[in-house]
């Protein structure tokens, strides 16, 4: 039997909990075999900005697999800065099909086509909707019952290939972000290796993003990378979600989809033992990250802070230390 050379492209955990099954298939069944893996580069991570190589890149020569890895552009990091270099250093692996998981850089066309099988994708989401880059924690923020995993062909253009696979699964009220992803990776894993045989048999029928079940249109969601920013709610909406309830339900939603990164942060105003020149206490406004919160009541309850500069405590120490006037 012919073997057929898988090229994986990963970065993250998740990418490994699906290059854990490929290799248990290629081991079951010796028609597969990784061939290479591509990763992206080492990068500075944590205060120390130590220089960290991706979870993908340790697995990889952990195993004694092929890795390789290209510079992304500075100003469009979801691009390769020299997309040709990609596609002509590729181009000697001779893959028979490509596999791709939490990457992160779109892969040149060329590189797709030119595998026997093309490429096939793994997305954690319901496809079309939150097609991009973040659809987990746009799934809880915008109170969505249910999320699943999508396997798809790889395009030209992120996430619009045809369905080969999809399942889903509940959003429960205490989902966070980075642990349903993980749950929604390792069923996609899973269902990887139950089509994949088929799929290169050419015995898997392919479905339109575009239609449901009944041939009907359907809608398109995008969910863009979160920034920083994305994180702030004034302070005056915290106090009223704490004290009234008011958009409490939304605030608790918002922390469990971007915890831990980048959080719920505000900024307040909080009597320090500083001195102005007037021989009054300075009032100084600074960066408060909401580091845990529940929902009590229809209210928020807030447990956990750290204010900018400051080790986290409860928010009962914060209070007691720092007095803010509005609380």
């Amino acid at each position: 039997m012919q073997t057929t050379n898988i090229l994986f492209f990963g970065s993250t955990t998740d990418s490994v909990l699906v290059l854990e099954k490929l290799l248990h298939l290629s081991t079951v069944h010796s028609q597969f075999s990784i061939s290479a893996i591509v990763t992206q580069p080492p990068r500075p991570v944590g205060r120390e900005k130590t220089i960290t190589p991706t979870p993908v890149e340790q697995w990889a020569k952990e195993h004694a697999i092929t890795l390789l890895t290209f510079e992304s552009n500075p100003e469009k990091p979801w691009l390769y800065a020299d997309e040709q270099l990609v596609i002509d250093t590729l181009q000697p692996v001779a893959a028979d099909i490509i596999i791709s998981a939490s990457y992160g850089i779109k892969i040149p066309t060329a590189t797709i086509t030119a595998a026997t099988f093309g490429g096939i994708n793994i997305h954690p989401s319901i496809l079309p909707h939150w097609r991009g880059a973040d659809p987990v924690p746009w799934a809880i923020l915008s109170g969505d019952h249910q999320i699943g995993v999508s396997i798809t062909t790889l395009t030209e253009s992120f996430d619009e290939g045809k369905i080969l696979a999809q399942e889903k699964t509940p959003i429960t009220s205490s989902d966070t972000s980075d642990p349903l992803r993980t749950k929604l990776f390792s069923i996609g894993a899973e269902l990887l290796i139950d089509i994949l045989p088929r799929y290169i048999e050419g015995k898997l029928k392919t479905t339109s993003q575009l239609t449901d079940t009944h041939g009907k249109g359907v809608t398109i969601q995008y969910a863009r990378k979160f920034k920083r920013e994305d994180g702030f709610e004034a302070w005056e909406t915290l106090f009223q979600a704490m004290n009234e309830g008011t958009d409490a339900a939304r605030i608790e939603r918002k922390y469990r989809a971007l915890h831990p990164w980048p959080g719920i942060w505000t900024k307040i105003k909080t009597n320090e033992n500083q001195m102005n020149n007037d021989n009054d206490k300075a009032i100084n406004e600074k960066r408060l990250k909401i580091l845990k919160l529940h929902l009590s009541n229809g209210k928020i309850v807030i447990d956990d802070v750290q204010l900018e500069g400051k080790k986290p405590v409860s928010w009962k120490q914060f209070v007691e230390a720092y007095f803010p006037p509005i609380a």
